[in-house]
């Protein structure tokens, strides 16, 4: 049985470590697969029994840059992998740098949009990626970000939807606007906020539920009080039964500035929620929404017509219903099964040629 070894950053949440789990998990059946988290923090995916983790650093540990990548190349020699899997341009860095002259084969998984970092990043990644085998990215978008010569090796695999959501409610729902997401200047929450302001001055009764947890979320509070929302605005921690509390829920919507994929675009679609997302980079919400048909696209930082469109669900439940009854055909199109077989047949293409 061949080894695979995946570098994360953390194991405690977000879209690259839940791929990473249902990835991991199915390949545990034929592979020995062992997940290196940088940080040690806690798991909350469920990552099956027969998939070793392991931490680089206990709880509040990090080295320095240099250290960090020591750590890793001392790790890659001594479990000998078959195959090296990594997420996240930072986390890709430092184990490219830490394989060179090693030899193991690598793939690596760009899970954002590409364009979003600085220059000097930009610069480092575009040199380094070159020396990996295989680059993994979520959209056509971000694989057209890369010079040609890194997207001669790249392919393109989406995220999956979790396959234990529970199935679309029929029913008058609630009225609550939902988003569910991690609390980051590139989630753009005010701009959802100041859109709902709007909203509500025609529609008093509906109230804004915001669940997550992050860098922002007391900027997030003190903003909601200086708009004197807090009456109407809610926020709750990040939660494991999040989809059974929205399902009832009049629409989900994402104003982000810029996403790889949203899992909780997808997860939101898949339990039924009318959904509205931005239409931001790296296309994401593009890929997946058909205008109109299974979701609403609306303009990056548009609060007016972001306004609008909330007004329109609100106001035209046939097109709300159309919308949520298309939606959830995303679980059988980006099914754990199909998506995950795509990774699959990545890793035993490069598995066949080491044999």
């Amino acid at each position: 049985m061949n080894k695979i070894v995946f570098f994360m950053n953390n194991l405690s949440g977000g879209g690259a470590e839940r791929v990473m789990s249902i990835i991991s998990n199915r390949l545990a059946n034929n592979y020995d697969i062992i997940v290196y988290s940088l940080k040690h923090t806690e798991n909350i995916y469920g990552i099956n029994s027969k998939v070793k983790i392991k931490y680089l650093y206990n709880y509040g540990e990090l080295d320095k840059k240099i250290k960090r990548i020591r750590k890793i190349r001392k790790v890659i020699k001594s479990e000998k992998p078959d195959i090296i899997i990594s997420f996240e341009y930072f986390v890709n860095i430092s184990v490219i740098i830490s394989n060179f002259f090693l030899r193991n084969t690598l793939i690596i998984s760009e899970r954002n949009d590409p364009h979003s970092e600085g220059n000097n990043v930009k610069n480092i990644r575009n040199f380094l990626y070159r020396f990996c085998n295989l680059l993994v990215c979520q959209t056509p978008d971000s694989k057209s970000y890369f010079p040609k010569y890194i997207q001669k090796k790249t392919i393109i695999i989406p995220n999956p939807v979790k396959k234990d959501l529970p199935e679309r409610y029929i029913g008058k729902r609630n009225k609550e606007i939902v988003n569910f997401c991690r609390f980051s200047k590139q989630k753009n929450l005010p701009l959802l906020i100041d859109a709902f302001e709007k909203v509500r001055k025609k529609y008093k009764d509906y109230k804004l539920v915001l669940y997550g947890d992050g860098i922002l979320k007391k900027q997030i509070e003190n903003y909601i009080k200086e708009k004197k929302l807090t009456d109407s605005i809610v926020l709750k921690p990040f939660d494991k039964e999040v989809h059974n509390k929205i399902l009832k829920s009049a629409m989900f919507v994402s104003s982000s500035d810029y996403e790889g994929i949203s899992n909780s675009m997808l997860e939101a679609m898949a339990i039924g929620l009318p959904t509205i997302c931005t239409d931001c980079p790296c296309g994401g919400a593009r890929m997946i929404i058909n205008n109109g048909i299974n979701g609403i696209l609306v303009n990056v930082g548009d609060k007016e017509e972001l306004s609008k469109k909330i007004i329109l669900l609100i106001e035209n439940k046939e097109i709300a219903n159309k919308i949520s009854l298309n939606g959830i055909k995303v679980r059988d199109d980006y099914s754990e099964e199909k998506i995950s077989q795509l990774w699959i047949n990545a890793i035993e293409e490069f598995d066949r040629y080491n044999k």
